[in-house]
Parts: structure tokens; C-alpha cells; sequence
């Protein structure tokens, strides 16, 4: 892990403790603290910026967004990058009768279809991740390249959907022939696969989407549940 890197990940945890709950110390306070260059803490804080767990005010210096405190998900490889900085190329686009298992999970009739897309996600016009969405057409009525080459997620929302969360698992595969000549990397080599299903505010589902990326980094900061432990220990008994 890079220098800055540490330095982000130690600052973040100051403000999961509550150690940092208003305004960041100033960056030569900071250089002095952590013992490197300005150039450095200057990284840090524009990360901490990107990731959205600061915000600077010109003359002030760095305060936490106390809006994201006490979220799940700090940050992921992706979040980490601002909109502008993020790109999608399209592979394929489908649109298909439901197989058994696609007409359960969504709640389809025989004769309802669904989008099935397939696209790349760059950051700095360089590919990072191979997804593969599958949509109800009844959701979403139009679908070509420009929503596909854009933010599936804010085209929902200028539709008026309500998005109210996201289930994500995740696993680790090797990469096929297939995927890895996309992705510019050797066949079997180590990634993560994750699978999104977005839900609306009526609890319908609205979206799942399989990623492949074989660079993948989150870091999470969860409340304790002693309930969960003490259930799993009365079962392990």
C-alpha cells in the first residue's frame, strides 16, 4: 500500500472513532504528524475528497461529511473516482425472453422480456471491470448505446424510479480466455466477481448486474452485531 494510502486509511478510521468528527488538522500539522511530505498529505486529502469522507472550503481546510458517517460501505476502487472520470464502452445488448430462474428473480410473466447487456467500465479510459446487467423492459421501455455508455443507476432515477438499496455478494473466480482478452490480463488469472440486485422503494427488483474486476478494493466499516455473534454460537453448539 502506498504512502498516501495509509495515510487515507488511518484518517478514515479516525473518523469512524469519532477522533476526527468536525475539522481535519491543517496539512503541515498533518505532514508533521504522520512524518511525510506535504506532497504526500496533499494525495491523501484529495482522495479523502474523492471518496466524499471530506469536503475543503477554500481558507478553511478539510471538514468530514458527516452525511457518510455510519454508512456500510466507506469506499470501493470504484467510488474512489469521480463521474468524469469514469466511462463505459458497450459489448452487446440483447433483449430476450426470461429463462426459469430470470422470471422468478424478477417476477415475470412468460411473455414479458428483459435487457440483457453487456458492457466495459473504464476509469481514465482504461478498462477495469466487465459487467453483465440484466433489466425487466418494463422498467426501463427504451434501451440503446448512449444509456448503456452512461450511469445506469442516474438514468433509473431521471425515469422517477426510487431506489432504495442493493444486495452484493461477492466471490472470487479466475478469469476465462474470454473475459481476460477484455480485460488485457492473463486467462485465470484472480478476480472478484460481484453481484449487485438493485431494489426500489416498492421492494421490487429492479437490476442485477455480474462485475468482473481482477483489481478490486473496498473498505467497510460495520457496527458490531453481538446478536448475529450469539446466534452463530448457539448454532455451533
Amino acid at each position: 500500500m502506498k504512502k498516501y494510502e495509509l495515510v487515507v486509511q488511518d484518517i478514515v478510521s479516525k473518523i469512524c472513532q469519532n477522533s476526527i468528527n468536525h475539522k481535519l488538522p491543517a496539512e503541515r500539522e498533518l505532514s508533521e504528524i504522520y512524518g511525510l511530505s506535504r506532497f504526500t498529505i496533499r494525495k491523501a486529502l484529495a482522495k479523502l475528497e474523492a471518496i466524499g469522507m471530506v469536503t475543503s472550503k477554500v481558507g478553511s481546510g478539510y471538514f468530514v461529511n458527516t452525511s457518510l458517517v455510519g454508512t456500510p460501505l466507506v469506499y470501493n476502487s470504484i467510488t474512489e473516482n469521480s463521474f468524469e472520470e469514469i466511462s463505459y464502452k458497450k459489448i452487446q445488448l440483447n433483449k430476450a425472453l426470461p429463462n426459469n430462474h430470470e422470471q422468478q428473480i424478477f417476477s415475470l410473466r412468460d411473455d414479458e422480456y428483459i435487457w440483457k447487456i453487456k458492457r466495459l467500465r473504464l476509469i481514465n479510459n482504461k478498462v477495469v471491470q466487465i459487467e453483465e446487467t440484466k433489466i425487466p423492459v418494463s422498467i426501463f421501455h427504451e434501451m440503446n448505446t448512449d444509456i448503456i455508455e452512461s450511469s445506469l443507476q442516474k438514468h433509473a432515477l431521471a425515469q422517477g424510479l426510487e431506489i432504495d438499496s442493493y444486495l452484493t455478494t461477492y466471490q472470487a473466480i479466475n478469469v476465462s480466455k474470454d473475459d481476460a482478452d477484455l480485460l488485457g490480463c492473463k486467462k485465470n488469472v484472480a478476480a472478484m466477481n460481484i453481484t449487485n440486485r438493485g431494489f426500489l422503494t416498492s421492494g421490487e427488483l429492479f437490476i442485477v448486474s455480474d462485475i468482473i474486476d481482477i483489481n478490486y478494493q473496498c473498505t467497510y466499516h460495520t457496527p458490531f452485531n453481538n446478536e448475529s455473534m450469539n446466534f452463530r454460537d448457539k448454532n455451533s453448539r
